[in-house]
């Protein structure tokens, strides 16, 4: 089995057509998920890449190692694995959590990286919502089981019915990770929130969005700013695994955007695009000011959803 000594941790990984001339596509999981996911999408790409898939520190067959988690750990992974199989120029595909990595490697390895694209990965998160999604996440595996858990967060990742292939296979690989790398990862975002990461995009970028995923569209409508920087489109029939749920369609974008024209950039000093740019700064003022009086109130939240023996939960502005 393919595994290699990176910094403190044996990765699993697995490379094909590694003999190839080809250019080379890096495929990055998501959270609380590993490579056995893109089993549906890879076939495609293998037709015309190099193809570099890896289970992430912590998930999967790769080792979770000693040090504290940090965005600029799992970067430096990355960045060592391409070095030890002496690649040197790639196109990121990441998912989610995968996503930010490869916007963050991105900023740091400028000159390694010739494309990114996005699918579903986390563009605007207020502070508010993803301690509310801790606190949820935590109560779910309070009995140190990912598995509760896990038959949560598949059914919002794909259209998969449950007892399918796809479906179980989300199931087990939440339960190859431990609760505590799960929620050490989540409170990266509260440490470093992805919304600057954006902003400092100079790489071609794709962003592909679920039809069925309501959270992440709104995600990237509220973070207007990053539609400067990137081109959305949106994946009919799917959810937030648009790689599970519609791999053809999604490969065959991402083909068409690595290998068509680079995008046109647009010239803000004309009349249309600086108004256009305006615009957009001024959804994102008004939604940050929005943010900003909701904090400044007191908000009354009432758990109903408590099991039967216990009294329901009341919040006081995140107090009980």
């Amino acid at each position: 089995m393919p595994f290699i000594q990176v910094n403190d941790i044996n990765m699993y990984y697995q490379l094909y057509n590694e003999e190839t001339s080809a250019e080379t596509a890096v495929l990055l999981h998501g959270l609380g998920l590993n490579l056995e996911l893109w089993k549906d999408i890879t076939p495609f790409f293998e037709r015309h890449y190099r193809v570099l898939l890896l289970d992430l520190r912590g998930h999967g067959r790769t080792e979770r190692g000693t040090p504290a988690l940090s965005w600029n750990l799992f970067v430096e992974d990355i960045h060592d694995l391409l070095q030890l199989l002496k690649i040197e120029h790639v196109h990121f595909i990441g998912h989610g959590f995968g996503g930010n990595l490869a916007i963050k490697y991105s900023l740091l390895h400028k000159e390694k990286v010739k494309s990114l694209s996005l699918l579903a990965a986390p563009a605007f998160y207020p502070q508010k919502s993803i301690h509310a999604l801790i606190r949820r996440r935590r109560q779910l595996t309070s009995s140190g089981s990912m598995l509760p858990l896990a038959h949560s967060m598949v059914k919002g990742i794909t259209l998969e019915p449950s007892g399918s292939r796809l479906f179980d296979a989300i199931v087990k690989s939440f339960t190859l990770v431990s609760p505590e790398t799960y929620f050490e990862i989540f409170n990266l975002y509260l440490a470093s929130p992805p919304n600057g990461d954006f902003d400092s995009l100079t790489h071609p970028t794709l962003s592909l969005v679920g039809s069925h995923d309501p959270l992440f569209l709104t995600s990237y409508t509220l973070s207007s700013r990053l539609l400067l920087k990137t081109q959305l489109l949106i994946v009919p029939h799917s959810s937030n695994a648009v790689f599970i749920d519609q791999p053809k369609l999604t490969f065959e974008w991402i083909h068409d955007f690595i290998s068509g024209p680079p995008l046109e950039t647009h010239d803000y000093c004309s009349l249309e695009s600086e108004a256009a740019e305006q615009v957009i700064h001024y959804i994102h003022d008004i939604y940050e000011e929005g943010l900003y009086r909701l904090e400044s109130l007191e908000v009354i939240q009432v758990d109903l959803l408590e099991p039967a023996e216990s009294k329901p939960s009341i919040l006081i502005t995140d107090k009980e």
